[in-house]
Order: C-alpha cells, then structure tokens, then sequence
C-alpha cells in the first residue's frame, strides 16, 4: 500500500516539473509604460530575440 502511495505521489510531482519545465516564462523588458485618460502605451523588448511588442490600450 505505501509503495503505491509513494508511486503516486512520484507521478504528480514528475507531472508538475515538466509543466514547469515546459511553459517557461517570457523573458520581456518594459521599455515604455505611459498611462493616460484616454488610453496608454507599453512598449516591451524580448530580452532572448530583442522583438519589441507595442500595446495600446484606449
């Protein structure tokens, strides 16, 4: 009975590191970050392929 206890408890935290291996995390430097009344823009920078994302929220 403990052994398969243990067994499962190996299977759930296996599962957890590779969903934690798989999705990483993006690695993005804010650039610029303007808040208005009207709306506002953020400009962000991927720091592994130096893309630049552009973001205009009204």
């Amino acid at each position: 009975m403990r052994a398969t206890h243990d067994f499962y408890l190996f299977v759930l935290a296996s599962l957890i590191a590779l969903v934690a291996c798989v999705s990483g995390c993006q690695q993005k430097e804010t650039l610029l970050d303007v808040d208005t009344p009207n709306g506002g823009v953020e400009i962000q920078r991927d720091k592994d392929g130096g893309n630049v994302t552009v973001e205009i929220g009204e």
